[in-house]
C-alpha cells in the first residue's frame, strides 16, 4: 500500500522490520498497520518515521498515530503525530 493512502487517517501501527532492501534503494522500514480494521503494510525510508518506531520500546506496540505530510523544498517529509 502506498503511504499517500493513508496520510491524515489515524492508524494502528502493529509492528515493523527495519533495514529491509528494495528495488529503491536498502535501508527502508517495512511498518505493519491496521486501518479501519483491515491490515496493511508500507514501506518507508522517511528518516522522521524511522528514527521514532526506533525509539518506541516493542512493549509500546501496537500505537495509534496519524501520518502527515509537509513539503520541504522539492521533497516531502513524512512524519508520525
Amino acid at each position: 500500500m502506498s503511504i499517500s493512502e493513508i496520510l491524515n487517517c489515524e492508524i494502528e501501527v502493529l509492528d515493523f522490520i527495519a533495514n529491509v532492501k528494495t528495488q529503491h534503494g536498502g535501508d527502508r522500514y517495512l511498518v505493519k498497520f491496521q486501518h479501519d480494521g483491515k491490515e496493511g503494510k508500507f514501506f518507508t525510508n522517511s528518516s522522521a518515521i524511522k528514527s521514532a518506531l526506533d525509539q518506541i520500546p516493542k512493549d509500546k506496540f501496537p500505537f495509534t498515530t496519524i501520518i502527515k505530510c509537509t513539503k520541504m523544498g522539492n521533497g516531502k517529509l513524512y512524519q508520525f503525530t
